[in-house]
C-alpha cells in the first residue's frame, strides 16, 4: 500500500482540481509500488492513468486541440498529438539504454523529491543511430509508460520558404508545449539541427539553430524533449551540448535478432521455423527491416491459404526485402553522386 503521505497529496491534489500535481503524485505512488515488486498492481495504475489523458480515440479535452500552432504560410498543423500504445515488451534494447531509460523515467516520477534537494531532473534526450532500430518506438515507450501524449512535431510544416518564418514556427511549438505535460518529439532533427560550419548551407539555417538554442534553453516544463536522428554526424555541436542524455541505437545482435523473430512469428503457427536457427542469416537489418521480414511472411501466409508460415515463405519474404533495401541503397548511392556534382 502506498505510503500515507502520498495518499494526502493525492486527495488533496484531487480537491484542487491540479490535474498536473495529481498526475505527479499518481507517479509517485506508482513507482513506490514498483519499488515494492508489487509490478502487477504497478502496471494497472500505470494503465489507468494514461486511459485517464487519453480515451480510445481521442485525446483528453484538457489538451485544447482547436489551439494547435499552425504554419502562417500554409496554415497547416505544426504539431501532431499522438496517443502512445507500445510498451516496455514491444522494444529491444541493450542493458545500458534501458537502464538509462528506466533512470531518466523514475527521475520523472520522484521529480519533486529530486527539486527539494536542488537536483534538476534529465528533460532532453537525443537518440540517434541508424534508420529503423527504434528512435521512434523508444519515444512511444516512454510515453507510455509515463501516461503521456506525444507532442510530434512536423519539420515538413515547420521549415518555411519565407525568411525567418521556420524560426517562428518552432516558436509557436515551444509555446503550445508550455500548456501542457508531454513527450515532445523531433523526428529526423537533422532537418533543422545541421552544422552551422556547413558551407554547403544558407544564412537562414544559421538563425534557425540559433533559435532553437535560444528556445531549448529557455524551455521551463514538466515534459520531456526528444530529438531522434539517423545522421548524428550532420549535427551542429552546440546541440549535442543542450542534451541532457545521449543515446545511441544500433543495428540488431544475433540475439536480439532471435528474440524480434520469436515476438513477431508468435501470432501464427510457424513449427518449422526456428528463430535461433535462421538469425545470423538477418543480421546486419535494421529492427524494423526483420520486423518487415516477419510480417511479409505472415502476409503471404495468410494469402495463400497456407496453415503456418513455411521455411519457403519465410525465405521468399527475406530474399523479397534484401531486394528492396538492394534498390533503395542503388538509389541512395545516386543521389549523393548527383549531389556531389552539382557542389
Amino acid at each position: 500500500m502506498a505510503r500515507g503521505d502520498l495518499l494526502k497529496r493525492l486527495f488533496l491534489t484531487y480537491l484542487q482540481r491540479n490535474d498536473d500535481a495529481f498526475r505527479s503524485v499518481a507517479m509517485e505512488i506508482i513507482a513506490e509500488e514498483q519499488k515494492k515488486n508489487h509490478t502487477l498492481l504497478a502496471g494497472e495504475l500505470q494503465r489507468i492513468l494514461s486511459n485517464s489523458a487519453m480515451n480510445n480515440s481521442t485525446v483528453e479535452p484538457r489538451y485544447d486541440l482547436s489551439s494547435l500552432p499552425k504554419d502562417r504560410e500554409r496554415h497547416a498543423l505544426l504539431v501532431e498529438i499522438r496517443k502512445a500504445e507500445r510498451y516496455f515488451p514491444d522494444i529491444i534494447l541493450s542493458k545500458e539504454n534501458q537502464k538509462t531509460i528506466e533512470e531518466i523515467m523514475e527521475e520523472f516520477r520522484r521529480g519533486e523529491i529530486l527539486r527539494s534537494h536542488g537536483i534538476n531532473r534529465r528533460t532532453k534526450l537525443l537518440f540517434c543511430g541508424p534508420p529503423g532500430c527504434g528512435k521512434t518506438l523508444l519515444g512511444e515507450v516512454i510515453a507510455a509508460e509515463l501516461g503521456l501524449p506525444i507532442l510530434y512535431t512536423r519539420f515538413d510544416t515547420i521549415v518555411s520558404s519565407y525568411l525567418g518564418e521556420t524560426s517562428a514556427n518552432l516558436r509557436k511549438v515551444f509555446d503550445y508545449a508550455t500548456r501542457g505535460t508531454w513527450v515532445i518529439f523531433f523526428d529526423e532533427f537533422d532537418a533543422i539541427g545541421k552544422s552551422r560550419d556547413d558551407l554547403t548551407e544558407h544564412g537562414e539555417l544559421k538563425r534557425v539553430i540559433n533559435s532553437f538554442l535560444q528556445l531549448l534553453d529557455g524551455f521551463r516544463s514538466e515534459s520531456l524533449v526528444i530529438a531522434a536522428t539517423n545522421h548524428e554526424h550532420l549535427l551542429d555541436t552546440a546541440l549535442w551540448r543542450r542534451f541532457d542524455e545521449i543515446l545511441r541505437l544500433e543495428r540488431p545482435s544475433v540475439q536480439d535478432i532471435r528474440i524480434l523473430l520469436t515476438k513477431k512469428l508468435a501470432s501464427i503457427p510457424h513449427p518449422q521455423i526456428k528463430p535461433e536457427a535462421i538469425a545470423s542469416s538477418l543480421k546486419g537489418l535494421s529492427h524494423a527491416e526483420v520486423e518487415r521480414v516477419c510480417y511479409d511472411a505472415i502476409r503471404l501466409c495468410v494469402l495463400r491459404d497456407s496453415s503456418e508460415v513455411t521455411p519457403e515463405l519465410f525465405e521468399e519474404s527475406m530474399e523479397r526485402e534484401k531486394q528492396r533495401l538492394k534498390i533503395i541503397r542503388t538509389a541512395d548511392k545516386r543521389i549523393k553522386n548527383s549531389v556531389k556534382a552539382s557542389k
